[in-house]
């Protein structure tokens, strides 16, 4: 196991209104991170799919445009009642965020960030 300086844990719940992609975890300056490990928990029937960007600017910049942030990896497909666990190295980054598009509108997804520094 890596022997990291410290770690960071936050949590959140999302009720989905609509099918549209929208924010799940708001920016995060990464810039002194070591790695990120999500996990999401679609609390559904309906398949969510969760994409993760990443920023090299010094500032948080807009949000999924295309000029600001790129998707980091493939999307994640999140099945119903079903959980995904998906890490990344930071190195180089110095902003991540993350979105979900739900398979339905009015249900819901649950997420946890650790970040390691």
């Amino acid at each position: 196991m890596a022997n990291f300086k410290s770690a960071v844990l936050t949590t959140g719940t999302y009720t989905k209104v609509g099918t549209a992609e929208v924010e799940l975890i708001a920016p995060v300056d990464v810039s002194n991170e070591d790695r990120l490990s999500f996990q999401f928990y679609n609390t559904d029937a309906a398949t969510d799919t969760v994409k993760v960007y990443g920023r090299l600017g010094t500032t948080s910049g807009t949000f999924f445009s295309a000029s600001d942030y790129t998707q980091i990896g493939d999307d994640i497909t999140v099945s119903g009642t079903t959980s995904v666990l998906k890490s990344i190295a930071t190195t180089g980054l110095s902003w991540c965020g993350v979105t979900v598009t739900p398979g339905a509108a009015s249900d819901g997804i649950t997420h946890a960030m650790l970040r390691q520094a």
